[in-house]
């Protein structure tokens, strides 16, 4: 059986192992348009910060995948698919024959549609390649300004402060990470960032990126211009999806499976940040990895194996903090009972969503990583929890 993976992220990796457990005979491909070998995605602030190189963030040298016999090959883009003939040409003019194939080509960094985006001194952060350049400009600047709030713009922001830089965090909602934190979770968490010295601006909207005389300004759309260094853009992502999309496959936002990750085309599965399953890209570590065992096993025996979706259970270092957050933790509506308690001087949130029979629904855990297996732990058991038991969690706060 012959098995080629596009793209060599946590989904593609994970998928190559399984497909080499559970079949010592295959032949498995894995193509990477990256010209540098797999690493860990989430390791790139470290890398921006200089506290780690990227060697220390690439688990696998090249020698585990000749031990492995899976042809691992950095560097080549795979250009155009063909889902009847069942081949796939790579960037240098080569063939590629596959009986089953794996789309793991992850996303690129989304771009605002803002004027002056292409400026020079403006970036986004998604590779290494883009830690090489943002450390380079860096050098010898002093102001930087991020735009966006999410998890990735919080965790640029922190790294570049680390390399000495003024950071200002420019968000257009009401408060950050506003996928996993209420209101007042997230002031918690901007006092926290102040006290670091990272500044928050939110609902603040950015009209244009200037160029400048030795630098970058921004432009809000009040009219205030901020003059940096350099910008970094965290506005989310971007499935690649031209390659499926040339190739005839149904695709949305990200290329489109089904229960058993399979795309519109016979003997083509996706996985990770590229895949969309029943109208949802998870864009998250946890989900990358439980895709590509999924799509592998039904790559080996179609139709086996099922993916039930993963549980939405983020564990987080933002700008140092731990952060949490596990399953409904923002209800919209229906019976759910709410309790919380902050400690904005210790930088600690905590906050319990009760079903409607008590059982722990969501939480959002901030700062206390002291009571989080134990947390989790209620949440998974999915039955009544004890009062008692919650007041005694929420009791370090008080």
């Amino acid at each position: 059986m012959r098995f080629v993976i596009v793209g060599g992220g946590l989904a593609g990796i994970t998928a190559a192992r399984t497909l080499r457990a559970s079949d010592a005979g295959a032949e498995i491909r894995v193509v990477e348009a990256e010209p540098v070998s797999y690493y860990l995605r989430p390791g790139l602030i470290e890398v921006l910060a200089g506290r780690k190189t990227l060697a220390e963030i690439t688990p696998f040298p090249r020698a585990w995948f000749e031990h492995r016999r899976i042809l691992y090959r950095s560097g080549l883009a795979a250009v155009e698919l063909d889902v009847e003939g069942h081949r796939l040409t790579l960037a240098s003019g080569e063939r590629v024959a596959y009986d089953r194939l794996l789309l793991s080509c992850g996303a690129a960094a989304a771009q605002l549609e803002l004027p002056g985006v292409a400026r020079e001194g403006v970036f986004t952060l998604r590779s290494a390649a883009d830690v090489e350049r943002i450390r380079a400009r860096a050098q010898g600047e002093r102001v930087a300004a991020v735009i966006g709030g999410g998890w990735l713009g919080l965790e640029v922001a922190r790294a570049l402060h680390d390399l000495g830089l003024a950071v200002t965090v420019l968000e257009r909602g009401r408060w950050l990470l506003h996928r996993q934190l209420d209101r007042e979770g997230a002031e918690v968490l901007t006092a926290l960032l102040a006290h670091q010295g990272v500044q928050v601006r939110v609902g603040v909207e950015c009209a244009a990126i200037l160029g400048r005389e030795g630098g970058t300004a921004v432009r809000l759309a009040s009219g205030e211009e901020l003059a940096v260094g350099l910008v970094v853009i965290s506005a989310g992502i971007q499935p690649r999806t031209a390659l499926a999309a040339a190739a005839g496959l149904a695709t949305n936002q990200g290329v489109i499976v089904d229960d058993h990750l399979a795309t519109s085309a016979s003997d083509v599965y996706a996985a990770g940040d590229v895949a969309e399953w029943r109208g949802r890209i998870y864009g998250i570590v946890p989900a990358a990895r439980e895709q590509g065992e999924v799509a592998a096993r039904n790559m080996l025996a179609p139709g086996s194996v099922r993916y039930p979706g993963t549980t939405p259970s983020n564990r987080l270092k933002v700008a140092g903090v731990d952060l949490v957050c596990i399953g409904d933790a923002q209800p919209r509506g229906g019976p759910r009972r709410e309790l919380r308690r902050a400690d904005p001087e210790g930088g600690r949130y905590v906050k319990f969503v009760l079903g409607a029979d008590g059982e722990l629904a969501g939480a959002i855990l901030l700062g206390t990583a002291d009571i989080a297996l134990r947390v989790e732990e209620l949440a998974q058991a999915g039955v009544p929890v004890e009062e008692d038991e919650l007041a005694q969690l929420l009791g370090p706060l008080s």
